[in-house]
């Protein structure tokens, strides 16, 4: 019996009638450089295990990073007692035992073989590359590495057991971009689950420093109505609300604008929204979610039609409809929430280039700051940084101006998608083109 078949006997034995037991353990490494020297390297080896305790329909819930007999035993006895206490919760549930796939691509084999040096020359590289790009890149805040090996288990009472190896690395960098007085940060990180998949110092430094270059110096325009591009930093910003509105609690409260629109059009024919956990070597997919749920992937808005929502089991108890293995936990203090995988806009067959060609009078869209596209009611409100675009020509930079729209305008709006998504993040998106949004100085 592994350890957390045992954690599973002693809940049992000490009076639940359904037990589960999730253990994390990771191997954590950063290398941060600054000006061609590395400030820090940081090692961690986190690990603990976290127990939902159900009894008469009662759930408690406990983690613990010390994993000796003596603390188990008197984690479980806290657990019995503040069962005791909770209130009743008839949808606390457990999955059944599941089958996974286990081709997706999570764990990278030349993990071991990679050496610190190495790692330290591509990071170190990558700060060079930066501040030899332009003239106008002035300084670097950092440049930063992270990997990371993680081991998940997960054991319930009902007779699943799961356990999962992934691989991930991240890479970012920060700098400033100075222009007569003014200046501009460009940052940003990038995650893969292979070493190889990181792209090269030359196009992360693109990314981020020649975005930061884009935008100093950028002044308010004239308020009024103008065609919004937004690029596929920009667009998260729509995509972020949409990932809310999607959730299945969100829904089954009422509080998400798709609410009781299933089968109906939410957006326009140029948008589908996919969930996808087994993108090959995507950086969130994964065989099973935090409960033990194998995942599958998932067309939630197609060609503007909202076809489903995300689940957790007890999500989809109440709403009497089955998990679509989203459960996700942000740490071992946490309990199983709704949250998306791969989430993506599926890309046209557009040009972004062609889409800022065909604009009379508009901005692109390169950040945004504030909430974005409201999740409850729809309605988009940012302030924007961009670039002035007048008959298909850029003209200056854009700053200090907000970005707002209805959800008709903004999600019907959306008439043309590029082809240019590509997946680095949890939320990805294509360059999409608006017909109508309101600027305001």
């Amino acid at each position: 019996m592994t350890m957390m078949e045992k954690i599973i006997d002693k809940c049992i034995r000490a009076g639940a009638h359904m037990a589960e037991c999730f253990c994390i353990s990771s191997r954590v490494l950063r290398i941060s450089v600054r000006d061609g020297l590395v400030e820090s390297i940081k090692k961690a080896t986190p690990d603990g295990v976290a127990i939902r305790y159900f009894s008469s329909d009662k759930m408690a819930f406990a983690h613990a990073n010390d994993l000796s007999e003596s603390s188990i035993d008197g984690l479980i006895s806290s657990l019995r007692r503040l069962a005791s206490k909770t209130s009743v919760d008839e949808f606390s549930v457990l999955p059944e035992p599941q089958q996974y796939r286990r081709d997706i691509g999570i764990f990278d084999d030349e993990f071991a073989k990679l050496s610190i040096e190495n790692k330290i020359d591509y990071i170190q590289n990558l700060e060079s590359t930066a501040l030899k790009f332009d003239p106008l890149i002035r300084r670097s805040n950092s440049a930063w590495y992270e990997e990371s090996v993680t081991t998940r288990t997960i054991v319930n009472s009902l007779g699943l057991a799961a356990e999962f190896q992934d691989t991930s690395y991240a890479v970012g960098l920060s700098v400033v971009a100075e222009k007569n007085g003014w200046m501009y940060p460009g940052e940003g990180t990038l995650y893969v689950r292979r070493f190889a998949d990181l792209p090269s110092p030359e196009n992360i430094v693109s990314r981020f420093a020649g975005r930061a270059l884009r935008l100093v110096g950028g002044t308010p325009v004239e308020s009024g109505d103008y065609e919004i591009i937004f690029s596929p930093l920009g667009a998260v910003s729509v995509l972020w609300g949409m990932s809310h509105a999607l959730n299945g609690e969100q829904i089954h409260r009422g509080s998400s604008m798709f609410a009781g629109k299933i089968g109906s059009q939410v957006a326009a024919e140029t948008v589908s929204v996919v969930d996808d956990p087994h993108l090959p070597w995507g950086p969130a997919s994964r065989p099973a979610d935090d409960e033990g749920v194998a995942t599958s992937r998932h067309i939630l808005i197609d060609n503007g039609v909202f076809r489903e929502a995300l689940y957790d089991t007890k999500t989809a108890a109440k709403a009497k409809t089955g998990s679509t293995g989203s459960a996700r936990r942000g740490s071992l203090q946490s309990l199983p929430e709704i949250s998306p995988s791969n989430l993506f806009i599926t890309p046209g067959t557009n040009k972004a280039e062609d889409l800022i060609a065909s604009c009379k009078k508009g901005i692109i869209v390169e950040e945004t700051q504030g909430w974005g596209l409201n999740s409850v009611t729809g309605q988009y409100s940012a302030g924007i940084a961009g670039v002035l675009v007048k008959n298909g020509q850029k003209i200056r930079p854009v700053g200090n101006v907000t970005l707002a729209a209805t959800a008709d305008d903004l999600l019907d709006g959306i008439e043309a998608v590029a082809d240019d998504l590509d997946i680095f993040n949890r939320l990805s998106s294509p360059t999409l083109k608006v017909k109508r949004m309101r600027i305001g100085s």
